[in-house]
């Protein structure tokens, strides 16, 4: 699952560490420029409101401020990019995911600034709280404070062999694993597996790109309900699941009332055809070279 669909779950990972190409698919729940910029406004608005708090109330220097700024600032990009949405409505799943993946993967910034990025988000979504007079979820301290778990990450994938391409490979599938199999213990990760010997493809088109990024927004908001109603992870899992294969296999009036199943199946052998005729040799000019009697 690579970019220029600016990101699904796995957006550009072999990318980045050895350029071997890109994905042709698209993101999922479209957002317009327009859309997104305003995002990005209102994010940049409260990076100056965090600003002027930081320095008057929490007497932080100036380096420290500004090194939260850039902590904050990426994950206001994120979230407005790839997720379409603003900081105050971030899911446990997203703030993972940036935390332990994308954060460790794109910041290139110093040392310095990368491992403040626990304590950064700390005291911006600190900030956030008492501007928005609006209370934290109680999963959202406990990650940010686990800094131990956040440092491990970033050291593992530091040393992942830069030198060779195939062992970096291993690597980083291992550590990408490492943080799919947590997510999956917590009912916060979408399955590949789509029933019926179907599973979501590494690399997509657009329209899976889409559908499966509708999915995991579906699966998301079912758990945070599900959890609201005091049910163990279990029998989250269960209701998740089955509500995950009735989509799959619902038609939708927006899909032409083809089910999200039949759309991808339908795509992904439109993209073999089309693959089979670009494969074929040309055909030879029969006037070409030499030829003529004369």
């Amino acid at each position: 699952m690579n970019e220029n669909y600016k990101e699904s779950f796995y957006e550009d990972d072999f990318d980045d560490g050895f350029n071997n190409g890109s994905s042709d698919a698209q993101v999922g729940e479209s957002g317009s420029e327009a859309d997104t910029q305003a995002l990005l406004d209102l994010g940049y608005e409260q990076l100056d409101g965090y600003m002027q708090w930081a320095e008057d109330s929490l007497g932080l220097p100036t380096r420290t401020v500004q090194q939260d700024c850039f902590n904050a600032e990426m994950l206001i990009d994120y979230l407005a990019n790839s997720q379409h949405k603003a900081v105050a409505q971030i899911n446990e799943f997203e703030l993972r995911w940036f935390v332990y993946s994308h954060y460790i993967r794109k910041a290139q910034a110093d040392d310095e600034i990368e491992l403040r990025l626990p304590s950064s988000l700390q005291r911006f979504f600190g900030y956030l709280e008492k501007a928005n007079h609006e209370l934290i979820a109680d999963w959202l301290p406990a990650i940010l404070a686990d800094e131990g778990r956040f440092t491990k990450r970033r050291n593992d994938y530091q040393k992942l062999s830069s030198e060779d391409e195939a062992a970096w490979k291993i690597g980083f599938q291992e550590w990408c694993d490492e943080l799919e199999e947590d997510l999956d213990v917590r009912c916060l990760w979408l399955p590949r597996e789509m029933g019926e010997g179907l599973t979501w493809n590494l690399v997509m088109g657009w329209r899976e790109a889409t559908l499966q990024e509708e999915a995991n927004r579906l699966w998301q908001r079912s758990r945070e309900e599900l959890l609201l109603q005091g049910l163990d992870f279990e029998t989250i899992r269960a209701e998740l699941m089955a509500e995950y294969l009735e989509w799959l296999d619902s038609p939708q009036a927006k899909l032409d009332d083809s089910t999200p199943r039949d759309v991808v199946q339908i795509e992904r052998m439109d993209a073999e055809e089309t693959q089979a005729v670009d494969d074929q040799p040309a055909a030879e000019d029969d006037n070409d070279g030499d030829s003529s009697r004369y």
